[in-house]
C-alpha cells in the first residue's frame, strides 16, 4: 500500500491511535487494512490519484487477509473441539483402567501397616553393595538399610515399617526412599525405583494433566512403564 504520502496531520487521532498500537503489535488485522485504506484513498492527491490497476491489487490483499483470518478463526474452533473430545474420551477409558496392575518409575511409598510395603528398584549392572534409605517428606533420612551384593534386573525388598532406632513408620503416612548400588570398584551404578500395584483411582489436576493412584500414591502418566491386567503377568 502507498501510505507514504499520508502524514500523520492528515490521519485522524483515532486512526493514528490504532495504527500505533496496532504496530506495536507487529500484526495488521482486517480492520487496521480497510481503515489505512479509506484514508489513503481520502488523502491521496488529486493530481495523482490511484491507479485502477493499485486499488484492485489492494482490494485483492485485503480479501486475502479476510479470508485467512476466518480460516484461522476455524482452526481455533476445531482444536477446541478436539481436545474437548479427546478429554471426553480419556475420561471415559481412564475409569476401564481402575484394578489393573500399574509397573512406573516411582520412589514414593504409602506405608499400610497390614498390606504391601515392597520397595521395587532395577539395577543397572550387577552390584556388590546395595543400600536403601527411608526418608520422610522433607527428605530426612529415617532409616538405612544394607543389602548386600545383587545382579543386575529388577529387585524386591519387603519393609517392616523399622526405621532407624527404636522408631516405626507411621501407617498411612507416605515415605520416599533411594537406592544406591556401587560394583567390586566401587564405582556408582545407575538404579531406577519402581512402583507397582493396583490402580485404585485416577485424578485430573487442574492443568488437565492425569495421574494414577497406587495405593495412597500418585503416578502421573509421563511416569507409568506398563498397565496390565492380573492374566497377563
Amino acid at each position: 500500500m502507498q501510505i507514504s504520502q499520508i502524514g500523520n496531520s492528515a490521519i485522524p487521532s483515532s486512526l493514528q491511535q490504532s495504527s500505533s498500537n496496532t504496530l506495536s503489535n507487529d500484526a495488521l488485522g482486517k480492520t487496521d487494512f480497510l481503515n489505512l485504506l479509506v484514508t489513503q484513498l481520502r488523502h491521496q492527491n488529486p493530481l495523482e490519484p490511484l491507479k485502477q490497476e493499485e486499488y484492485a491489487a489492494q482490494l485483492a490483499q485485503f480479501s486475502s487477509l479476510e479470508q485467512l483470518s476466518n480460516l484461522n478463526d476455524g482452526f481455533d474452533q476445531m482444536y477446541a473441539s478436539n481436545l474437548q473430545l479427546n478429554q471426553s474420551i480419556t475420561n471415559a477409558l481412564s475409569a476401564n483402567l481402575i484394578g489393573k496392575n500399574l509397573r512406573g518409575v516411582g520412589n514414593q511409598l504409602t506405608y499400610d501397616a497390614h498390606g504391601d510395603n515392597r520397595i521395587r528398584y532395577q539395577l543397572g549392572a550387577d552390584a556388590q553393595k546395595v543400600g536403601i534409605k527411608i526418608k520422610d517428606s522433607q527428605g530426612n533420612v529415617l532409616g538405612q538399610i544394607s543389602l548386600g551384593a545383587q545382579g543386575a534386573g529388577v529387585h524386591t525388598w519387603e519393609w517392616d515399617g523399622r526405621l532407624d532406632g527404636s522408631q516405626t513408620a507411621t501407617d498411612g503416612e507416605t515415605y520416599t526412599y533411594e537406592v544406591t548400588a556401587k560394583d567390586s570398584d566401587d564405582e556408582v551404578i545407575a538404579v531406577s525405583p519402581l512402583i507397582e500395584g493396583k490402580i485404585t483411582g485416577v485424578e485430573f489436576g487442574t492443568d488437565g494433566n492425569m495421574s494414577f493412584l497406587v495405593g495412597g500414591t500418585r503416578v502421573s502418566t509421563g511416569n507409568v512403564q506398563s498397565i496390565y491386567s492380573d492374566d497377563a503377568e
